[in-house]
């Protein structure tokens, strides 16, 4: 009977810990591998110039071992996009973010990937793999994306936030790209 009792408690326990893993906002950050992982909904957020927040201070090396430091991108727009290689959608996102960044590049834009919750190796793959052109960073713990909790936080993966000419938070969207909306972010913020 204690035996019975105990394996019907422990399925119990073990499905409520995998229901609430997958609900946390954090589970992104806090999980390794495509399980577990938040997808967002394709929520995006675009804030008017007087509800924006600064960025936090992001300075880190790319994979190139190259220091990268958002402050050094004042007067351009940055896209920042938050990816694994573990990540489905991800992957399916890489192409489009390249061909953005390629379309963008000269109209003062930057883009700037972050990895999160991978091996070095798996992510230097997938940049090969998906011939991706701009700058990447590595950030195994999610720790660079702590500093956008204040204001649009990047609590999906994939997540793309976007920072205007004066280095404010301007947008974001959560999941996967949507290619137009993507555009059109980018357009409005080079505009301003």
């Amino acid at each position: 009977m204690p035996a019975k009792y105990l394996a019907r408690n422990l399925k119990f326990i073990l499905s409520f810990l995998l229901l609430t893993a997958c609900a946390s906002p954090n589970a992104a950050i806090q999980n390794s591998g495509e399980a577990g992982f938040i997808s967002g909904d394709g929520t995006a957020t675009f804030l008017k110039i007087d509800e924006r927040k600064s960025a936090p201070t992001l300075v880190a090396k790319d994979f190139n071992d190259q220091p990268i430091d958002l402050k050094d991108f004042k007067n351009k727009v940055v896209v920042i996009n938050v990816w694994g290689s573990w990540c489905a959608p991800c992957r399916k996102e890489a192409k489009e973010l390249e061909a953005l960044y390629q379309k963008n590049k000269d109209s003062g834009v930057e883009f700037i990937g972050i990895n999160i919750r991978d091996s070095k190796v798996a992510a230097e793959k997938f940049i090969s793999n998906f011939g991706i052109t701009y700058r990447n960073i590595y950030d195994r713990d999610g720790i660079l994306l702590l500093g956008f909790k204040e204001s649009l936080s990047a609590n999906a993966i994939p997540s793309t936030v976007f920072i205007d000419k004066n280095g404010l938070v301007a947008a974001r969207q959560l999941g996967p790209i949507d290619r137009a909306l993507l555009q059109g972010f980018i357009s409005s913020l080079v505009e301003e």
